[in-house]
């Protein structure tokens, strides 16, 4: 149990980093919820299809 909870927040913690990396590359989440993130992140996507380019 508290192995699965260490596990769930490592996931949260690279989710988090992934998407600063994104957004300080110019990408947008505005329009997208957490959970879409969570889910697409969890599936393997690519989250960049879920993001819009910032205009600059």
């Amino acid at each position: 149990m508290e192995q699965e909870m260490e596990q769930e927040m490592e996931q949260e913690f690279e989710l988090i980093s992934l998407i600063y990396q994104l957004e300080e590359a110019g990408y947008c989440f505005a329009n997208i919820t957490d959970e879409q993130l969570q889910q697409a992140f969890s599936d393997g996507r690519d989250l960049r299809n879920l993001a819009v380019l910032r205009a600059g």
